[in-house]
C-alpha cells in the first residue's frame, strides 16, 4: 500500500521564530523559545545603579535581547568601582556610571535600544515607571525602594531590588498579586510510551518496558494512539498522581472501553499563578530561598543586617568605614533595635553583622557576577513568564574568603587604586597573591570570556603572574549572544586572542599569553608536565566531557588545583579540585547515556530523535564517508592492486567503488535524478521490504502482534512532485551530491516557483524501477545487537563470487583511464552555515522518515539542535557560574580548610542553589600501614639502579612486596612469569622503553596486600640518569662558559 502523507508539507522555522535573528540568538532560542523571546523584544526595562552588580545585570539583559534598557545612575565612577565594574577605566573616573557604561552596553546587542537617566528618583514623578515592564534597583535606599515598589505593585510592573555589600549579597522580587508562569521548569514536555491502562477508579497507567515516566503529582498529561480505550484519545487533559517510577493514576477510567494496546502520554505544561507581597509587607514576612543549607541561619541574620545597614547609611550619610569597630558596633546596635520591633525576634549574631559592617564598602567580582546572573534571569522571567520566579528573597555570603579574626585592620584599608573594594574584603596580602598567580585556562568561549573579565577585575596576572589561555576555535556570530567579550568585528578571529585583548582593555596591567591550541595528547609537547608544574591553578572552560577528563588527569598527575565548571540552559555546576584534599573530576562519572539500539534507528524508530539521527547518519555516509573512501582509494598508486589485496569483503568493496565511480554526475540534472531515486529507495522501497519481512498482521512466537509497543507500523510514501517536503528532499540531495562531485548546484531556491517547476519536470522524467522484494533479506530485530557485529556477520555470510569481482575490476579499469575526473569533495558537517544545505537535507530526510512511522515531525530549528548536538546556553547562567568559580579561586589562594570550599549546582530557572563541601579524595588501602589517594605519586630519583634495587626500595621504605612492574601494557617484571626473575640483576633503564632525551618514565607497580592479592599502588615516576660526561679540569684563568 502506498499513500501520500497528510499534514504540513514543508518545515522551515516556526512562525514565532521568523522575526528572530537566529544567527545571533540560536543557542538562547533553545532555552526560551520563540514566544518568550518575542515578549522580550517588546519589553522595556529600567535599571538603576551601574556599579559592579548593576553592570552585570545590564550586560546580561542586553545580551538577552529586550526592546529597550534604560540605565540610571546619579553617582560618578571611583576607584572603588574598578574592582567589579568592568567598563570603568582610569580615564572614565569621575564620570557618571550610567553614561560611561552606555556605549559599551550598546555594543553588546544592536537590537536593544539603550538610553540613560541621571534623574533624582526621590523627586521623579512615579508615572515615569509606567513605560517599563520591569524595574530593577541596586544601591537604592530602602525607603525609596518601598516607595517605587508600592507604585509598581499597584500597576502590575515587576519589581526587583538587589545589592552586593562586601562578601554579602541579597535580592528581592515582587511580580504582583497574580503573576502567571507558563512554563515552570523550561524542560521539554515528557513523552511516555504506554504498556497498559487499567479500567478502574482510579485508572492506572503502566509504562512500556518499565521505563521511568519522570512525572510528579499534579502534572497534566494527554494521550494519543491508544487502541481500545478510545476515550483517552479525545484530547482530554488528565491530572497525574504517581504510584511508582513506572506507574501513575489518571482518575476514573471505569466507564471507558477496554485497553487493547499502544499509546503515548504527553505532558501538558500547566500555567501556575503566583502571588507576591509588596516590599513593605515582605520585609516583615520574609519568604527566603535558602542557597546554602550549611548556613541556614545566616539569611535571617542578613535580612535584619541589611535593614540595619540601610538605617546606618540613612543616619550617617555613608556606609560603615572598612574594618572600623566603632561603626560595626553602631550597626549591631541598630540591628538590635530593629529586632526588638519585630514580632518574630531572632538572636542577633553580632559577629556576622560586624563582618557586614567591616566589608560593606567592599565588592568582589565573584559575587557581583553571580548575583548579576541571578537578578538578570529574574528580570527575564518577569517579562516572559518562563521559569519559576524567586519567591521572594535570596541572601548569600562568602565569609570563607575573609581574613582571619586576628587581621590587622590596616591590611584592609583602601589605598586609592583599582583594587580598593577588593582589598576591603580580602586584605592586601591576598590581593598581592592574586597578582602573582600563574593561571592556565583552557577555553575562551562563554565561561572563558566571563572568567577573563573576572581575572581582570581580580588583578590575576596583573603583577608578576601570567594568564595562559588557549582555544583553537574561531568566533561565530552565534557566540556574540553570550560570549560578551566579542563584537561583530571579531567574527572569524581567534577566540583566545580576541578575549585576551578585551580583558587587557579592562585592566591594562593584565598579562595574558593567548594560544590557539587544542589541549590533548596532540599538544603534550607544548603543555608538558614541566609546564603544568609552573602553574598555580588550572581553570577549565570546556564544553565536552572528554577534554575535561584529559585536563583533570594532567592536573592529578602534576598535583595542580583545578576549577571545573559548566552550564546547560539555566543549569550550572562548579567543582573545586584541590590536591590531596578533594576527589578529582574523574573520580565520579555520570552513568553513560543509553544508546539507541541499532535496529531501532535502522528499522523501528518511535521518536523524532531517532529519525533525526538516522538522517544525520545518512548525510555522513552519502556526502562525507563514501567520498572520503573513494578519494583514499584513488590516492593509491595501484588502485586495482589495492582492491585485490584489501582485507574484508573484496567483492563488496569493489562493487561499492564501482557504484561510486559510475554514479558520477555530468550535470545538475543528473544530480536531481540521483535525489529522486534515493527518495524511492529510502521512503518507499525500504518500507515495502520491511513490511514484506514483517507483515502488518504478523505475530511473535508468544502470540502478540509484532507491530506493537515501541514498534510502530510503517507506511511507504509515494513521491508527489506537488508536495514541497518531497521536493525539498530531492532538491537538497541533488545539491549535496553536486557539491561532492564539483558540479555547481542550480535551480535550488524553494522560494522561486520557477526553480520548483524545473525540479518537478526533471523528477517526472526520471525512470523509477518497480519495487521487487528481496526474498532472503535479513533485518535485525535484536535490540542488543551492535552495528559493527551485524555488519561483521553479514560480511562473513557473504560468498565470494570471483566472476563478479573480476567484472567489477575490469569496469573500474575502464573508468580509471580518466582517473582525474573522479576526485570528490567530501562535505564536513557544519550546523551553523545555513547556505550549505546540510540542515535542510537532514530536516527533509528526518521528516519524511517521521511520516513513514507516523511520528510528529520537527521544524528546522529543532532538527538543527538535535542533529548538531547544540547545547542550549544563556548569558545569565554563565555569569553566575563564573562568579562562583572566581570565589573558589580566591579560596585556593588563601588555602582555606576543606570544609570552606564549596561545590555548587544551580538551576536559575527554578531557582535552586545547592552548595556542598567537596568530597574528600578516596583512600585506597594497600596494607594496614599504607594507604594512598589519586593524588599520591612516588618519585624515584635513585640513579642507575637495578630492577632488584627498585623492588627492594618499596620493601625498605613501605614494607611492600612488589608483584608486578608495568610500563603501559608492557610487562617489565612479573615474578610469576617464566624467566622474569633473571631480570632482577639488570639495570632498570635497560628493561623499559624510552625515547632520546626522556627524563623520566611513568610506571605502574602492583603490590601484595594483607590478603595476599595484587593491588595497584600510586603512579611511580622513575627518573632516568644520563651518561656521565667527562669532566675537564680548568685552570683558574679559563673563563666559565655561559
Amino acid at each position: 500500500m502506498e499513500v501520500v502523507p497528510t499534514g504540513p508539507a514543508s518545515f522551515d522555522v516556526p512562525e514565532e521564530a521568523k522575526n528572530i535573528d537566529m544567527d545571533l540568538y540560536s543557542r538562547q532560542y533553545y532555552v526560551y523559545g520563540g514566544k518568550a523571546m518575542t515578549k522580550m523584544a517588546d519589553s522595556n526595562v529600567f535599571l538603576s545603579g551601574l556599579g559592579g552588580l548593576g553592570v552585570e545585570i545590564a550586560k546580561n539583559i542586553a545580551l538577552a535581547g529586550v526592546k529597550a534598557l534604560t540605565l540610571h545612575d546619579t553617582r560618578v565612577a571611583t576607584t572603588f568601582d574598578q574592582a567589579s565594574q568592568f567598563f570603568v577605566s582610569d580615564s572614565s573616573l569621575g564620570k557618571n556610571r550610567a553614561e560611561l557604561s552606555a556605549p559599551h552596553v550598546i555594543e553588546l546587542n544592536p537590537y536593544v535600544k539603550i538610553s540613560t537617566s541621571t534623574a533624582n528618583l526621590e523627586e521623579e514623578d512615579l508615572a515615569f515607571f509606567d513605560q517599563f515592564k520591569c524595574v530593577i534597583l541596586t544601591e537604592t535606599p530602602l525607603h525609596l525602594q518601598k516607595k517605587i515598589n508600592a507604585y509598581c505593585h499597584a500597576r502590575g510592573i515587576a519589581f526587583i531590588s538587589a545589592d552586593v555589600r562586601g562578601v554579602f549579597c541579597w535580592a528581592f522580587c515582587d511580580f504582583g498579586d497574580k503573576f502567571e508562569v507558563h512554563d515552570i521548569n523550561g524542560e521539554e514536555p515528557l513523552e511516555i510510551m504506554i504498556e497498559h491502562v487499567t479500567k478502574a477508579n482510579p485508572g492506572v497507567v503502566r509504562t512500556l518496558d518499565k521505563s521511568k515516566h519522570g512525572l510528579e503529582d499534579g502534572m497534566l498529561v494527554q494521550f494519543k494512539e491508544v487502541k481500545g480505550m478510545n476515550e483517552l484519545n479525545e484530547g482530554k487533559v488528565f491530572e497525574v498522581k504517581t504510584i511508582n517510577p513506572y506507574e501513575f493514576s489518571i482518575g476514573d477510567t471505569s466507564s471507558f472501553g477496554d485497553y487493547v494496546s499502544g499509546g503515548i502520554a504527553t505532558e501538558v505544561k500547566k500555567t501556575v499563578e503566583m502571588s507576591f507581597l509588596p516590599l513593605a509587607e515582605a520585609i516583615e514576612k520574609p519568604d527566603i530561598v535558602i542557597a546554602d543549607w550549611a548556613k541556614m541561619e545566616n539569611p535571617m541574620q542578613l535580612h535584619l543586617g541589611a535593614q540595619a545597614l540601610d538605617a546606618f547609611a540613612e543616619k550617617n550619610k555613608r556606609l560603615p568605614a572598612p574594618w572600623n569597630k566603632e561603626d560595626a558596633a553602631a550597626l549591631v546596635a541598630l540591628a538590635k533595635e530593629l529586632n526588638e520591633q519585630k514580632s518574630d525576634k531572632i538572636t542577633v549574631d553580632e559577629k556576622l553583622l560586624e563582618k557586614l559592617a567591616f566589608t560593606s564598602q567592599g565588592s568582589l567580582v565573584g559575587i557581583t557576577a553571580f548575583l548579576g546572573g541571578v537578578v538578570a534571569q529574574e528580570g527575564i522571567k518577569s517579562i516572559t513568564g518562563k521559569f519559576a520566579p524567586l519567591h521572594q528573597w535570596l541572601y548569600m555570603d562568602v565569609l570563607e574568603v575573609l581574613p582571619g579574626e586576628d587581621v590587622d585592620a590596616a591590611q584592609c584599608q583602601p589605598e586609592g587604586n583599582r583594587y580598593d573594594a577588593q582589598v576591603v574584603c580580602l586584605g592586601k596580602d591576598v590581593n598581592a597573591q592574586l597578582q602573582q598567580l600563574r593561571i592556565f585556562m583552557i577555553g575562551a568561549g562563554a565561561i572563558g570570556c566571563e572568567m577573563l573579565k573576572n581575572f581582570a577585575m581580580l588583578g590575576v596576572g596583573g603583577g608578576d603572574g601570567l594568564i595562559t589561555v588557549t582555544d583553537n576555535d574561531l568566533i561565530e556570530k552565534s557566540n556574540l549572544n553570550r560570549q560578551f567579550l566579542f563584537r561583530p568585528k571579531d567574527i572569524q578571529k581567534p577566540k583566545s586572542t580576541s578575549a585576551a585583548n578585551a580583558a587587557i582593555a579592562m585592566n591594562p596591567s593584565l598579562k595574558v599569553d593567548a594560544h590557539l591550541n587544542k589541549v590533548g595528547q596532540e599538544s603534550e609537547n607544548l603543555y608538558t608536565d614541566g609546564f603544568f608544574k609552573t602553574l598555580d591553578i588550572v581553570v577549565n572552560a570546556l564544553d565536552n566531557v572528554q577534554a575535561r577528563l584529559y585536563v583533570d588527569g594532567r592536573c592529578v598527575t602534576n598535583q595542580r588545583p583545578l576549577l571545573e565548571s559548566g552550564t546547560l540552559s539555566t543549569k550550572g555546576h562548579v567543582q573545586v579540585i584541590v590536591p590531596f584534599l578533594t576527589e578529582s573530576y574523574g573520580s565520579r562519572r555520570d552513568p553513560p547515556e543509553k544508546d539507541v539500539p541499532f535496529c531501532t534507528l535502522k528499522s523501528f524508530p518511535n521518536q523524532i530523535q531517532h529519525t533525526i539521527q538516522w538522517a544525520r547518519d545518512k548525510f555522513a555516509n552519502l556526502f562525507s564517508l563514501k567520498p572520503q573512501e573513494l578519494n583514499k582509494l584513488l590516492a593509491e598508486s595501484d588502485v586495482i592492486e589495492e582492491l585485490r589485496t584489501q582485507p574484508g569483503n573484496k567483492l563488496k568493496n569493489a562493487q561499492h567503488a564501482l557504484k561510486m565511480l559510475e554514479s558520477r554526475p555530468n550535470s545538475f540534472e543528473e544530480c536531481i535524478a540521483y535525489g529522486r531515486l534515493k527518495f524511492d529507495k529510502y521512503f518507499r522501497n525500504k518500507i515495502l521490504q520491511l513490511l514484506h519481512n514483517f507483515p502488518l498482521d504478523m505475530t511473535t512466537k508468544e502470540g502478540t502482534p509484532f507491530w506493537s509497543g515501541a514498534k510502530r507500523p510503517p507506511t511507504p510514501v509515494q513521491f508527489d512532485p506537488k508536495n514541497s517536503l518531497h521536493l525539498d528532499y530531492v532538491r537538497y540531495s541533488a545539491c549535496l551530491w553536486a557539491k561532492v562531485w564539483g558540479v555547481v548546484p542550480t535551480h535550488h531556491d524553494p522560494r522561486n516557483e520557477a526553480d520548483n517547476d524545473y525540479l518537478r519536470k526533471i523528477c517526472e522524467e526520471v525512470p523509477v524501477p518497480a519495487f521487487q522484494p528481496k526474498q532472503n533479506k535479513v533485518i535485525e530485530t535484536d535490540e542488543n545487537a551492535k552495528k559493527e557485529d551485524i555488519e561483521a556477520k553479514i560480511q562473513q555470510a557473504a560468498e565470494f563470487d570471483e566472476a563478479a569481482f573480476n567484472a567489477a575490476i575490469d569496469r573500474i579499469k575502464e573508468l580509471l583511464v580518466h582517473k582525474e575526473k573522479y576526485q570528490m569533495f567530501p562535505e564536513e558537517f557544519e550546523k551553523d552555515n545555513d547556505a550549505n544545505f546540510h540542515i535542510d537535507f537532514i530536516t527533509a530526510t528526518s521528516n519524511l522518515r517521521a511520516y513513514n512511522y507516523a511520528i510528529a515531525p520537527a521544524d528546522r530549528l529543532k532538527t538543527k539542535r538535535i542533529a548538531g548536538r547544540i547545547m542550549p546556553a544563556i548569558a545569565t547562567t554563565t555569569a553566575a557560574v563564573s562568579g562562583l568559580v572566581s570565589i573558589e579561586l580566591i579560596k585556593i589562594v588563601k588555602k582555606v580548610k576543606m570544609e570552606d570550599y564549596k561545590n555548587a549546582f544551580m538551576n536559575l530557572g527554578l531557582p535552586m542553589f545547592q552548595f556542598a563541601e567537596p568530597s574528600p579524595a578516596e583512600k585506597t588501602k594497600i596494607t594496614d600501614s599504607v594507604s594512598v589517594t589519586i593524588w599520591d605519586q612516588w618519585d624515584l630519583k635513585m640513579g642507575d639502579i637495578t630492577l632488584s634495587d627498585f623492588c627492594n626500595h618499596f620493601k625498605k621504605k613501605y614494607g611492600l612486596t612488589v608483584t608486578g612492574v608495568f610500563q603501559g601494557v608492557q610487562m617489565v617484571y612479573v615474578p610469576l612469569m617464566p624467566g622474569h626473575d633473571s631480570r632482577l640483576p639488570k639495570k632498570l633503564r635497560r628493561l623499559i622503553g624510552r625515547e632520546k632525551g626522556q627524563k623520566y618514565v611513568d610506571l605502574i607497580v602492583t603490590f601484595e596486600n594483607d590478603d595476599g592479592s595484587d593491588v595497584n599502588g600510586p603512579p611511580v615516576r622513575y627518573w632516568l640518569t644520563s651518561k656521565r660526561k667527562k669532566v675537564v679540569k680548568k685552570s683558574p684563568q679559563t673563563p666559565e662558559s655561559s
